[in-house]
C-alpha cells in the first residue's frame, strides 16, 4: 500500500498547495517513485488547475467532467455502492491526479440516510468517515503501483477533512511563521486526535478496530519564510522555536521569493526555473523531501 500523506492547515494562504505540488514533483524527479495526488480543496482547486490547466474553466463553472469524490459521496447518501473515482493520468510533471470538485462543499455526514438504530447510525458515520480511504484502496493496487499518495485539503476541519485525516497514514501542516497562522497547527493536531479517538470509540462498538493505526502528525512546515543575515528573521525565529518545542516543525523551511511565483506564472515547478532565488527554493524543497522521507 502506498504511503498516504495529507497536507492540512486550518488557515488558508499558507502555501499548502505549493507544498503539495513541489513535494509531489520532487518525489517523482529526484526519487523516481510513482505519485498520485488527491485534490479535495473544493474552493480553490489550485492543485487540479496546476496539473490540468485546461480544467480551470470547468472548475470555475462547477462542471467537472469526471467521477469525483463528490459523486462517491452522493452515491453513499443514496445508499449505493462506493463509486470508483476518476484518476487523470499524468499529463505534465508525471503526476496522476484525482481532481477537486467545487461541489465537495456540500459534503456532510448529516446527509447520510437516518435510521432508528444506534448501531446502524454509528455504522453510517463510519462509512462517511472511511469513504476516501475506501476509494483509495480501489485506486492503489497492482494496476496502479503508487509509492505515495499526497492529499491537498481545504482549510477547514469539518466532515470532509475528517475523512482526509482518516485516509492518511501521516499528516503535515504547512504554516507561515506568524502567530495568526501558527495557531492553526495545534488545531490540526487536535483534529487528528479527535478522529483517532472517534474511530476507536465507534469502531470498538462495531468490531472494526483490527488493523487500524493512528494517523501520525509529522510536524509543521515553515512556508514563505523571511530571512535576515542568513537566518530567519527574529520574529519568525520566535514562532519557529515555539512550534519546535510544542507541536514539532521540520528543520527545513521554504523562504519567500520570486522563484515560486515566477514558476507558477510559467505553469511549471520551481525546479524548472533559473535564477538565484529559484535555485535556492528548489534546493530547499529537495532538502524538505529528504527530511520528509527520513520521518516515514
Amino acid at each position: 500500500m502506498a504511503k498516504i500523506i495529507s497536507f492540512i492547515s486550518e488557515k488558508g494562504g499558507v502555501g499548502k498547495t505549493t507544498t503539495v505540488y513541489h513535494i509531489a514533483v520532487g518525489l517523482r524527479l529526484f526519487h523516481d517513485v510513482n505519485v498520485l495526488v488527491i485534490d479535495t480543496d473544493y474552493q480553490r482547486g489550485g492543485l487540479t488547475c496546476r496539473l490540468r490547466p485546461e480544467m480551470l474553466e470547468n472548475f470555475r463553472l462547477g462542471d467537472v467532467p469526471h467521477v469525483t469524490l463528490y459523486h462517491a459521496y452522493r452515491a453513499l447518501y443514496s445508499g449505493q455502492d462506493v463509486l470508483p473515482v476518476t484518476v487523470l493520468p499524468a499529463k505534465k510533471d508525471k503526476i496522476d491526479l484525482v481532481p477537486a470538485d467545487p461541489r465537495l462543499n456540500s459534503i456532510s455526514v448529516d446527509k447520510m440516510p437516518p435510521t432508528n438504530n444506534l448501531r446502524d447510525n454509528n455504522r453510517m458515520i463510519m462509512r462517511h468517515l472511511t469513504l476516501i480511504r475506501d476509494c483509495l484502496e480501489r485506486l492503489v493496487g497492482a494496476n496502479r503501483p503508487y509509492d505515495f499518495v499526497l492529499i491537498d485539503s481545504h482549510p477547514d476541519l469539518y466532515d470532509l477533512e475528517k475523512a482526509v485525516i482518516y485516509a492518511s497514514d501521516y499528516c503535515v501542516s504547512p504554516v507561515k511563521l506568524d502567530a495568526q497562522s501558527a495557531i492553526g497547527v495545534p488545531s490540526t493536531i487536535e483534529a487528528i486526535k479527535n478522529v483517532d479517538a472517534d474511530v476507536k470509540a465507534v469502531g470498538s462498538l462495531l468490531g472494526l478496530l483490527p488493523g487500524y493505526k493512528d494517523t501520525v502528525f509529522l510536524g509543521a512546515i515553515g512556508m514563505m519564510c523571511r530571512e535576515w543575515g542568513g537566518g530567519l528573521k527574529y520574529s519568525e525565529t520566535i514562532t519557529y522555536n515555539r512550534l519546535k518545542r510544542t507541536t514539532g516543525i521540520f528543520d527545513t523551511y521554504i523562504t519567500e521569493g520570486d522563484g515560486i511565483r515566477w514558476a507558477a506564472e510559467q505553469g511549471c515547478s520551481v525546479y524548472d526555473i533559473s535564477g538565484v532565488n529559484a535555485e535556492k527554493q528548489a534546493e530547499q524543497f529537495r532538502q524538505l523531501i529528504n527530511e520528509l522521507l527520513s520521518k516515514l
